[in-house]
């Protein structure tokens, strides 16, 4: 009789940690339940719901300029309001809230998933660049991600950006691990946020391509024609009406993005000075993109965090909720210092980590509109700290010294 060899890996959860993470699932849904009932937020989300109620029961189009008068009429305060403006495809996340009549009751399951993809996200970028666990474990990235101020905005906006990031990081892990059709699966519907996920996701393409790790395109390619043709079973001309959402979103909306921020201070001349400087990043991470294309895997990390931190000073409107997603970059430039200054750089870690968490919430403080005007310095400042400390750490973290340290 054979004997039974005890498994490598323990894949159970111990009793008190499943106790503790059932009481924190409850805790969050109450906390949602009690804002929801109290505030009249989550815009976003009514867009999403709508959109899908609207395509599924009605067989009617959700770009359509009535559908964007509802949403006024709902948040007639929210000056931030963009309507639907994603592919039809990624109302598919949303059909099963279709059912649900009450949007409060849809919205509080919604942020609740929200709120645990944004921690497994977070926990999954760890794993994804191969972060020490000094520089920080998964219970401390759960508590940042969640106290963080622009992930409670994305959360109570209920924004699906938090799911394309979810996505991505979840592609990129399974990048690391060879599981080449499952990141191709991945990066296909990471694109339901593409304003978000774009610039990563090409850079994972154009790497993959070069480093003969050809099958993530293909799959992504297959996955992301098959959602297109799917979203044209519901309606054939979607993909025009979806430019001219984007067209009207751009023209008329008046969205945030990098130069717009600088323009505000200087009327005259600081929209031209806004695109020379997101020119000239975008410029930068080409040519990071050329030097590594055919790099290690720690080239392909240190771009990738590169890609995310520029997209937010590259011209596309993420400025605002969406830098929740500055924690990767940031995260994976810490680790670096931490490996190349193991007792001083637990302090310097420690401070940047307190900034991004507290400055953000003190700027707010008085603020009667907290959760829809963004905040114009640090916008600016956070994605150039990301940035500088990347460079800081590139030659070293490029060439493998840094493990030396």
């Amino acid at each position: 009789m054979n004997e039974i060899r005890p498994l490598k890996r323990d894949y159970g959860i111990s009793r008190g940690v499943l106790t503790g993470l059932i009481l924190l699932l409850i805790a969050l849904i109450g906390l949602n339940a009690w804002i929801v009932f109290k505030t009249e937020l989550g815009a976003s989300f009514f867009s999403y719901w709508l959109s899908s109620r609207v395509l599924f029961a009605q067989g009617e189009n959700p770009y359509g300029p009535q559908f964007f008068e509802q949403l006024l009429e709902r948040f007639p305060e929210d000056y931030y309001l963009s309507g639907f403006t994603l592919p039809l495809y990624s109302v598919i996340a949303f059909f099963p809230f279709s059912f649900i009549n009450q949007f409060d009751i849809a919205l509080i399951i919604w942020m609740t998933i929200l709120e645990v993809l944004l921690v497994y996200g977070g926990i999954k970028t760890l794993s994804a660049f191969q972060i020490a666990h000094r520089t920080a474990n998964p219970t401390t990235v759960g508590i940042m991600l969640l106290l963080c101020y622009y992930s409670v905005v994305a959360i109570l906006d209920g924004d699906i950006g938090i799911l394309s990031f979810f996505l991505l990081m979840m592609a990129m892990d399974a990048i690391r691990e060879h599981e080449d059709e499952f990141a191709g699966i991945l990066l296909a519907f990471a694109t339901i946020k593409y304003s978000l996920t774009l610039l990563p996701i090409l850079w994972f393409l154009i790497w993959c391509f070069v480093n003969h790790r050809r099958t993530v395109v293909m799959w992504f390619l297959m996955v992301l024609t098959l959602l297109v043709l799917l979203a044209v079973l519901f309606m054939t001309d979607w993909i025009t009406e979806f430019f001219r959402s984007i067209v009207y979103y751009y023209k008329y909306l008046d969205p945030i993005y990098f130069s717009k921020l600088i323009e505000n201070w200087q009327p005259e001349l600081g929209g031209r000075i806004g695109w020379a400087i997101s020119g000239f990043f975008i410029f930068i991470m080409i040519i990071e993109w050329i030097v590594n294309a055919r790099g290690g895997q720690r080239a392909f990390e240190w771009v990738t965090a590169l890609t995310i931190a520029i997209g937010f000073v590259a011209g596309i409107p993420n400025i605002g909720k969406n830098l929740y997603l500055l924690w990767v970059p940031l995260i994976y430039a810490l680790d670096k210092i931490n490996l190349r200054w193991i007792y001083k750089g637990k302090w310097l870690s420690l401070a940047l980590i307190l900034a991004f968490i507290i400055l953000p919430w003190l700027n707010q403080r008085g603020n009667p509109n907290l959760w829809q005007f963004p905040i114009d310095v640090l916008n600016m400042i956070f994605p150039a700290v990301c940035i500088l400390l990347l460079y800081w750490n590139r030659w070293w973290t490029i060439r493998n010294i840094v493990d030396e340290f």
